[in-house]
C-alpha cells in the first residue's frame, strides 16, 4: 500500500529522481524571495498526480501542506508509520464504501427528478465533502497524506524548497499555476537526465583527483585507484574474472553516505531500523544480532567493472579500499535512490576466501549403439 500511494503522489517527479539518485544536497525550507523552478515542478507534478488519482477526496490543503513541511524537514509528531496506517485504513476500507454510497444518493436524486418531469442535468462536484464522516478526519488524513509526500521527498535528498513546492500544490488546485503539467514533466526530465548527471560527473571528476593525491593511493591502466590496507595470503588470490570470491564489505558515495554494507554494523541508521523491526527475531535482548554474518559470495565477472579489477589486487585475508570511476561502476543509469547516474563510489572491502575457477567436466560421449 505505502507503494501504491508514492506513486500516486509524486507520480514522475518519482521516477525521475528515484533514477537519477540524489543531486546536491538535502530538501530546506527555502524563500518565496526567488522563484525555484526544481521545487515549482514538484509541486505541480504531484497536485496532477493527487488530481488524477485522488480528485474525488476534497483534501484540507492547509494540512496537506502542513504535513509536508513538517515531515521533509523533520518537525513531525506524526511518525511515518501511522501516517501510513491512517491512510490505509482509509484507502482501503472507507474510500471505496463512500464513493459508492455518494453515487447511489445522486442517481436516487436524479431519478427523483426525472419522475417529477424535471430533465435538467445536475453537475455534481467531483469532490464530495461525503468523503469525510468530519471535518477532523478531514483534517487528520490531509495531514497524513503531506506527511508521506514529504517523508518521501526528503529520502530523495533532491534539493528541493519547501515553500515552492507546497506553493505550487495550492497553486494547481487554486487553478492558477505558472507552470502546467506538461511543463513540469519537461523541466524534471532536464534536471534529471541532463543536469544531475553533468554535475554529478563533474564532481566524480574532482574526488577522484583528489583522491589520488592522497598517501598510499595507486591508480591502474583504466583509472580505478585503490589502496592495499593490508596485502593479506597473495599466493591466494583471484586470477581470474570467474573466480568466486567471499568478502565482508562497505559501500559509499563520494559524499560519504553509506547504499551498501555487508554487516548490520555498518548499515545506515534507517536501514539498521528497518531490520530490527521487520526481523526482531534475529537480536537478543540486548539488541545484538545472534548469529554471525556470512560473507557475500559471487563470482567476480558478476559484479560491476571496478570489482572485477580491483579484487585482483589483494590476497585472501587482506583489505583494499577501492574508488571506482563511474564508467567502472554503475554509469548513466546510476542505480535507485543512492547511486545517480555518473557517480564515482568508494567501497572497502575484506576478502575472505578465494575459490578458483575450475573448468567443467566435458559432457561424457554418448554410448555407441
Amino acid at each position: 500500500m505505502k507503494k501504491v500511494i508514492l506513486s500516486a503522489v509524486l507520480a514522475t517527479a518519482a521516477v525521475f529522481a528515484a533514477c537519477s539518485g540524489k543531486s546536491t544536497s538535502g530538501v530546506q525550507m527555502g524563500s518565496l524571495s526567488k522563484f525555484d523552478s526544481l521545487s515549482y515542478a514538484f509541486g505541480v507534478n504531484i497536485a496532477a498526480g493527487m488530481n488524477y488519482q485522488m480528485g474525488d477526496i476534497p483534501f484540507d490543503m492547509k494540512a496537506v501542506a502542513k504535513g509536508v513541511e513538517e515531515a521533509a524537514l523533520g518537525k513531525s509528531k506524526l511518525d511515518h508509520d501511522k501516517a501510513i496506517e491512517t491512510l490505509q485504513e482509509y484507502f482501503m476500507h472507507k474510500r471505496g464504501e463512500r464513493a459508492h454510497a455518494i453515487a447511489e444518493k445522486r442517481a436516487a436524486a436524479d431519478s427523483a427528478r426525472l419522475a417529477q418531469g424535471d430533465s435538467t442535468r445536475v453537475e455534481y462536484p467531483r469532490a464530495d465533502e461525503a468523503m469525510f464522516d468530519t471535518e477532523q478526519e478531514r483534517e487528520e488524513l490531509s495531514y497524513a497524506f503531506g506527511n508521506d509526500i514529504g517523508f518521501n521527498v526528503a529520502q530523495m535528498g533532491t534539493p528541493l524548497q519547501i515553500v515552492w513546492l507546497n506553493k505550487a500544490m495550492a497553486d494547481v488546485v487554486e487553478e492558477k499555476a505558472e507552470m502546467d503539467e506538461m511543463a513540469a514533466q519537461q523541466y524534471l526530465q532536464y534536471y534529471f537526465t541532463e543536469k544531475v548527471p553533468a554535475e554529478n560527473a563533474a564532481a566524480s571528476e574532482k574526488w577522484l583527483a583528489e583522491v589520488e593525491k592522497r598517501s598510499g593511493v595507486q591508480k591502474t591502466e583504466t583509472g580505478l585507484l585503490y589502496k592495499v590496507v593490508e596485502a593479506g595470503d597473495m599466493s591466494v588470490k583471484a586470477n581470474d574474472a570467474r573466480d568466486e570470491v567471499a568478502v565482508h564489505y562497505v559501500g559509499r558515495t563520494r559524499e560519504g553516505k553509506v547504499f551498501d554494507a555487508s554487516k548490520f554494523e555498518n548499515f545506515s541508521k534507517e536501514r539498521q531500523e528497518m531490520v530490527r523491526k521487520g526481523n526482531p527475531a534475529l537480536f537478543d535482548e540486548n539488541g545484538k544480532l545472534k548469529e554471525a554474518e556470512e560473507p557475500v559470495r559471487f563470482a567476480l565477472n558478476r559484479v560491476i567493472p571496478g570489482w572485477t579489477e580491483g579484487m585482483q589486487l589483494v590476497g585472501k585475508g587482506g583489505k583494499i579500499i577501492l574508488w571506482i570511476p563511474a564508467e567502472m561502476a554503475y554509469g548513466q543509469r546510476g542505480a535507485g535512490r543512492d547511486i545517480g547516474p555518473n557517480e564515482a563510489l568508494e567501497f572497502e572491502v575484506e576478502l575472505i576466501d578465494v575459490t578458483p575457477y575450475t573448468e567443467p567436466e566435458p559432457a561424457a560421449e554418448e554410448a555407441a549403439e
